[in-house]
């Protein structure tokens, strides 16, 4: 199994700053990042997906509608008009490379593939931007893990499921991923103690409340993806003379 990079603090949980700190901005914008990054944060995930002419950008949605001024399909609009695009807070829309540069390497990043094909473009960007910060690659489609393995051998990569099923686990044995990243959710106690009974770290998304979170940690994740991260975290240092 490839191995899953430890929190900063040995045996402390990992807070990873979902969408950045999307509590305090809007999610997947340069100031999301830049407050995460201020932040300190153990971890920021963030989204990526392909333009039409094939250059990753950061953005959950197929579609621009929800969190830009503008409606357009990602995958059918050019990168430079992507560009253009305002969103709702008056940003830019980033590119994967503006990303990187916000960040710096300064904390972990998690990038999220959200379509097919665009681990190779990560691949292909991240030599370019010259990022030698740590990375973390994940997706919820299996032909993306498996491209991050093929690709990108030394990177962490991390199956993104929302029930964690008997194959999931299967998959990510066989296949080394570092982790795997169930819907909080769906956690049933009983999927619960199968995805901890495997010996795969994992981070269960999205949680928000810090009893939830560390209720999750008790049970045997490795941390959480959260859009209150930072303050969580502050309450598990709070609460936990080990923390």
């Amino acid at each position: 199994m490839r191995p899953f990079f430890p929190p900063k603090a040995p045996g402390r949980p990992i807070f990873v700053a979902h969408r950045g700190a999307s509590d305090r901005a809007l999610e997947n914008s340069p100031a999301a990042f830049d407050l995460a990054v201020s932040d300190a944060a153990d971890m920021i995930e963030f989204d990526v997906r392909l333009s039409a002419d094939g250059v990753p950008v950061v953005f959950h949605d197929a579609r621009t509608g929800r969190t830009a001024k503008e409606n357009l399909a990602v995958a059918r609009t050019p990168a430079a008009r992507l560009r253009a695009v305002r969103l709702k807070n008056g940003e830019t829309l980033p590119s994967l490379a503006d990303v990187l540069e916000i960040v710096g390497g300064i904390v972990p990043v998690n990038i999220e593939s959200k379509a097919p094909g665009t681990i190779a473009a990560v691949a292909k960007a991240l030599p370019k931007a010259g990022y030698r910060g740590e990375l973390l690659l994940s997706s919820g489609l299996r032909d993306e893990c498996l491209a991050a393995r093929d690709l990108l051998p030394g990177i962490p990569c991390g199956l993104v499921t929302r029930r964690p099923s008997a194959s999931d686990l299967a998959f990510c044995l066989r296949h080394g991923l570092s982790s795997i990243h169930p819907a909080r959710r769906l956690l049933t106690v009983l999927r619960l103690r199968s995805v901890a009974a495997s010996g795969i770290p994992f981070l269960p998304y999205t949680v928000d409340d810090p009893a939830e979170a560390f209720a999750l940690i008790a049970a045997g994740a490795a941390g959480v993806f959260s859009n209150r991260a930072q303050f969580i975290r502050g309450e598990y240092l709070r609460q936990f003379s080990n923390g």
